[in-house]
């Protein structure tokens, strides 16, 4: 499911500078959700107020995520990273 959230809170751990987005949205039956973003970090453009687009399953909307570009890309850049490292050792073993 799809829905629109909103940052309301910034979380920050006392022994770092990085923030975590804390967001809400209303999910299908209508109740307000709370979650904190996957990403941390400074520049995120998740500033206090900022509208953005959240993705969830109806069954765990407090599971949800953030569903812009800058969030989803450093999962994917994980798990490509992921993928080739587990290719080559494989490689690796199939030639010893």
């Amino acid at each position: 499911m799809y829905a629109e959230g909103v940052v309301v809170d910034q979380e920050q751990a006392p022994s770092d500078d990085y923030v975590t987005p804390g967001l809400e949205f209303t999910d299908r039956q209508g109740r307000p959700v709370r979650f904190l973003a996957a990403a941390t970090g400074t520049g995120l453009g998740l500033d206090l107020g900022t509208h953005v687009p959240v993705v969830y399953l109806p069954e765990q909307p407090e599971n949800a995520r953030v569903f812009i570009r800058k969030h989803r890309r450093s999962r994917t850049v994980g798990l490509f990273t992921g993928g080739v490292l587990f290719l080559g050792a494989a490689v690796l073993v199939t030639l010893r």
